[in-house]
């Protein structure tokens, strides 16, 4: 009797080791699986943040190009004709104008998101009373792309109305924010 049982001790512990290793196996996977996806998770979060963070330095910087408009037009005739030229590149005066689509281009212009991974597109369409602003921001890590679009209208006042007590914060307003697939 004792020889029948002879090895079962040996086939129990074989058996118990291949489950514990079988188990360790999967929990190890699934854990490098969960690792990985936070990983692509905080790319992804952080390639949308960066170009998200272009279109806010963008719209700083169309601020500060509306604030020279208003003066350009203030020192010239008062006129939102002035204005609307030198917001479109149309001054054969003012030398340095390269107009706000062109400024909103280069990447000089801005202080924190002029990285090479970063790209600003940006477009200025003339309607009746106002102007219609169309930047487009792509962020692109290794695979991982995110596009925002913005698109802004910036109001036109009307002739007489350009000196200094103008906020450019009370022309320009969103008309609409996409992120892009």
């Amino acid at each position: 009797m004792k020889h029948e049982n002879k090895g079962s001790i040996l086939v129990l512990v074989l058996l118990l080791t291949s489950v514990i290793i079988s188990t360790s196996t999967v929990l190890l996977s699934t854990t490098v699986m969960n690792y990985k996806m936070k990983n692509i998770n905080s790319r992804v979060k952080k390639t949308f943040y960066n170009a998200e963070g272009a279109i806010d330095e963008a719209y700083v910087i169309v601020l500060n190009y509306i604030e020279s408009a208003i003066e350009y037009s203030y020192t010239k005739d008062n006129s939102k004709a002035n204005y609307t030229e030198f917001l479109l590149s149309k001054c054969e005066d003012s030398k340095g104008n390269k107009g706000l689509a062109n400024i909103l281009k280069d990447r000089s212009n801005y202080l924190i998101y002029n990285d090479n991974n970063i790209s600003i597109e940006a477009n200025i369409y003339s309607k009746t009373d106002f102007l219609v602003l169309d930047i487009k921001s792509t962020c692109i890590d290794d695979k991982i792309e995110k596009k925002i679009n913005m698109i802004y209208h910036i109001l036109i006042p009307k002739d007489g109305c350009y000196d200094y007590t103008i906020n450019p914060e009370d022309l320009i307003y969103i008309y609409d924010w996409k992120l892009e697939r």
